[in-house]
């Protein structure tokens, strides 16, 4: 049986990986955070201490679906609901023309590497998550 990590993982995919592991842990600890602020004042019996976990399970779960998905599970792909324009060449020059090679995007990945990495960033926010629940709050 196929690694999916091993087999898929590439250096380029640091970059992305990374992007995806902040981008996630910081909207979920925005959810998380207005929560505590609207509606813990009504439901007093829930702590952060217990919604931590939760979180971490969720993303727990998120990362198992993507791993059935690599498997050959026929689970659908989140889409985004606008497709970003491409940008206009421009005249100036880019930060780019100064590099060997240009930085590796999420988009730029196969869907492989993409589950991967999308893998990998559910994984580190659900331990993150955990971890952050045996934080006193």
């Amino acid at each position: 049986m196929k690694h999916p990590i091993r087999d898929h993982f590439q250096r380029d995919m640091i970059r992305p990986l990374i992007y995806k592991v902040f981008t996630r842990f910081i909207l979920m600890l925005l959810i998380v955070m207005l929560w505590k602020q609207y509606l813990q004042p009504r439901t007093p019996h829930l702590t952060l201490g217990m919604v931590f976990p939760v979180v971490g399970v969720v993303f727990l779960l998120c990362a198992y679906l993507v791993y059935l998905r690599m498997d050959g599970l026929q689970i659908p792909r989140m889409k985004p609901l606008k497709k970003p324009k491409k940008d206009p060449f421009r005249a100036y020059g880019d930060m780019v023309d100064y590099l060997d090679e240009p930085p590796v995007s999420f988009d730029d990945l196969t869907k492989e590497e993409q589950d991967t990495c999308s893998l990998l960033a559910n994984i580190i926010c659900g331990i993150l998550f955990f971890l952050a629940s045996l934080l006193p709050l």
